[in-house]
């Protein structure tokens, strides 16, 4: 075990030194060196180990924006799955695991579906062209998690947030998620006096979490025993153009200089909202209150300027 499991020690934790991982504020969270998610051996036998572990939280994966993963498609689709593999074959192996939860991502879902998107709409088409290999991927957790219920009466269940950003975030310029890639490219912006270039028109649409939220939804239920469906999208229902966080993230930067959106990039989805009703239930009985996007946006540059250079890229 490491040191940061002040609480929850009967709670496995993956990736967690990861934007979600190191959001939840409990569990035991090995390292790479202490557990490998991509060697199954080394999953096997860690967890092992730990006889007072009987729950897991999956929140690793190898992860990044429209570059990133176009760029590495299979690495994405491979080292994702291996890693699902071997949790899952854990979960279903070793008898002290009694509960899990796996955390997706409503960008797995597929490109062409009605809208808004519905959390059972996951297999029903083929995921956007530029992130296919970590949709699918990302994909069969749910179909392990099914299967993980029928056969060996596991309690296991889907967490599937919206784009999540916040502390720790990976702020690669070109294979970061989008609110950590457009803060890092606004600081250089003003920093070098050169304009502020973002990837497509502006008027892409997508929900947004603070990461420190899915940390308290994850408390709740693994502490305070708050149920929730199978699969359950995580978000607050509201769409925000990447101009509107492009606004947001100038204001609190200070950089009032030229802003360039370059059409010639790719965007993803225009829109991709959610149904969410089964969060905003959760969320009442759970009371538990969710971070703006104008707070978690100034939160998550305000930790930007205090850390930088020494951020995650």
């Amino acid at each position: 075990m490491n040191g940061d499991s002040c609480r929850g020690t009967n709670v496995l934790v993956t990736g967690g030194t990861g934007l979600v991982g190191s959001s939840i504020p409990f569990g035991i969270k090995p390292t790479r060196k202490q557990m490998n998610l991509l060697d199954r051996f080394s999953v096997l036998s860690y967890i092992q180990a730990y006889p007072e572990v009987d729950t897991i939280i999956h929140a690793a994966g190898l992860v990044g924006g429209v570059k990133g993963n176009s760029d590495r498609m299979f690495d994405f689709l491979n080292e994702n799955l291996m890693m699902a593999c071997n949790v899952m074959e854990a979960v279903a192996k070793i008898d002290h695991i009694k509960e899990a939860t796996f955390i997706l991502s409503t960008c797995i879902y597929p490109q062409e579906v009605e809208y808004p998107v519905n959390a059972h709409d996951l297999h029903r088409g083929e995921p956007h062209p530029t992130n296919y290999g970590y949709a699918y991927a990302k994909r069969m957790l749910e179909v392990g998690a099914r299967a993980l219920r029928q056969q060996y009466g596991k309690k296991v269940r889907c967490i599937v947030p919206c784009n999540l950003y916040g502390p720790n975030d990976n702020y690669a310029l070109e294979s970061g998620h989008v609110i950590p890639s457009l803060i890092h490219k606004c600081y250089l912006a003003k920093k070098n006096n050169t304009p502020f270039v973002v990837w497509g028109s502006g008027d892409a649409e997508r929900e947004f979490m603070f990461a420190p939220d899915i940390g308290k939804v994850l408390a709740s239920i693994h502490f305070d025993g708050v149920e929730t469906k199978d699969i359950m999208i995580v978000s607050d229902g509201r769409q925000h153009t990447i101009r509107s966080v492009v606004n947001l993230i100038c204001e609190h930067m200070e950089y009032d200089d030229l802003v360039i959106y370059d059409r010639t990039k790719p965007e993803g989805i225009m829109k991709k909202p959610t149904i969410n009703h089964d969060f905003i239930d959760f969320v009442d009985r759970a009371d538990i209150w969710l971070t703006s996007l104008e707070d978690g946006i100034y939160s998550a540059v305000q930790g930007f300027l205090r850390r930088y250079p020494n951020v995650r890229m």
